[in-house]
């Protein structure tokens, strides 16, 4: 079932719903008042007869065939009337020419109270008013309830049919309302389908009103230009490394030709090895720096409190150890959270960009202030033009083209950071080289 037909028909519900509940409290309202009215006039009646007993008395005839009733005339309210004697003695009475007998109550039934109840007299449905007429018997009265049955009838096939029309007019107005407020939700559905069908992320949805339909609108352009960047990216990076790959490759497979030649000399065989050997491992190195970027390898890893100070220092320790000069440490760190794992990471590249651009033997210098940790070397530093960009994918200056590398490290240590909810950082430092880190919020929340 469709939404819109799903509104439609609950509206139409709870229209019927209120309808039945007010029809029935309307039927049995009428129905009420119209039996009070004539309980009401039963029991003057038969009040105003039991005052009279001792008129009634003389008029209960000796062969006890009939009963006249004194002093009491047939009200407008009453077109028929039945009346009936039940003596101590269980005889019964009836005033001359009725011919309907009532149901008998006798003195032990009724006691001293005057009982009212429905009956059914060959067929005919009466209100019948019971009650003791002192010294005598128990006097029945009796009127038939056509009129109100037939009235009764009458209101609730009106009310029925009110309850039908209402109930379909609200079905078609539910209809009516629902196709209305819900046509921005069918344009969404339109373009969501049209652009899963082109796969044409540029296109966006026009929003010309904030309520939750706009701002579902809203969001799904938000989501359009996230898919459309991502997209960008992806082609960008496929692009950037189809042409950092193209070099290696050509030179391995030149170094390969070489060596399936056969007169080579030992040494300049060696020699080709040893540069095959290199370009493979920078190759290596490559891919699996651009899987890094491409695929969240740490999104795995459990979020936990990090101590950033003491991650720094392992990762100062091997860093050392693999380029043979100083590396010293300072400042105070704090607790972050984040995965262990990526910021090592991260930190493992700040050093080695370090390490390559300072000269042999010089020392680095690491600051760990909080959640921000910068590292600084004493190299040649790095240009005002090119600070804005040295964490871009592949991106090397004029001055690092002959220097190994993909140009990705810096990259990773962007997308570690922004996974953190954090930002990338270059300066100048007081030696004359780079000052290259990051800063994480200490209690920011992750974004992946």
């Amino acid at each position: 079932m469709r939404l819109r037909t799903r509104i439609a028909v609950v509206a139409a519900g709870a229209v019927a719903v209120a309808v039945v509940i007010v029809s029935l409290g309307a039927f049995f309202i009428t129905g009420r008042e119209l039996r009070s009215e004539i309980d009401a006039a039963l029991t003057e009646r038969m009040t105003l007869i039991q005052l009279a007993a001792d008129d009634i008395r003389p008029f209960v005839r000796g062969p006890r065939t009939g009963i006249v009733v004194p002093g009491i005339r047939q009200g407008p309210q009453f077109d028929t009337v039945y009346y009936q004697l039940v003596l101590a003695d269980g005889q019964v009475v009836v005033p001359d020419g009725q011919e309907l007998a009532l149901p008998i109550v006798t003195m032990a039934d009724s006691g001293a109270a005057t009982v009212l109840a429905d009956a059914s007299v060959d067929g005919v449905h009466v209100r019948m008013i019971s009650g003791p007429v002192g010294g005598i018997g128990v006097l029945q009265i009796a009127r038939p309830l056509t009129e109100v049955d037939r009235t009764l009838s009458g209101v609730a096939a009106a009310l029925f049919v009110i309850g039908v029309v209402g109930t379909a007019l609200a079905g078609v107005i539910g209809l009516v309302v629902a196709r209305s407020s819900l046509k921005p939700i069918d344009d969404l559905t339109e373009a969501a389908e049209h652009v899963a069908e082109t796969q044409s992320l540029g296109e966006r949805i026009d929003v010309d009103r904030d309520d939750e339909v706009g701002r579902l609108a809203g969001s799904f352009n938000t989501m359009l230009g996230a898919l459309e960047e991502s997209r960008l990216q992806q082609r960008r990076l496929v692009r950037d490394a189809g042409h950092e790959l193209r070099t290696p490759l050509t030179a391995l497979r030149m170094n390969v030709e070489l060596l399936a030649r056969g007169d080579l000399p030992p040494d300049a065989r060696d020699q080709l090895i040893e540069a095959a050997t290199e370009e493979v491992e920078a190759l290596s190195l490559l891919v699996g720096e651009v899987v890094d970027l491409a695929t969240d390898r740490y999104a795995d890893e459990r979020i936990d409190d990090v101590d950033l100070l003491a991650l720094v220092e392992d990762a100062v320790a091997r860093a050392g150890r693999r380029a043979g000069r100083p590396i010293n440490v300072s400042g105070n760190g704090a607790i972050v959270r984040g995965r262990s794992t990526s910021l090592e990471r991260a930190v493992d590249n700040l050093l080695d960009n370090a390490n390559k651009w300072s000269p042999e033997g010089a020392p680095i210098t690491v600051t760990v202030a909080g959640g921000t940790v910068s590292v600084s070397d004493q190299g040649p530093g790095i240009a005002p033009m090119d600070r804005d960009r040295v964490f871009d994918r592949f991106y090397r200056s004029d001055s690092a083209r002959a220097m190994p590398g993909s140009g990705l490290g810096l990259s990773i240590v962007r997308q570690i950071v922004a996974d953190h909810g954090g930002s990338v950082f270059v300066g100048e430092a007081a030696e004359g080289g780079a000052i290259v880190g990051f800063a994480i919020p200490i209690d920011a929340p992750q974004t992946s």
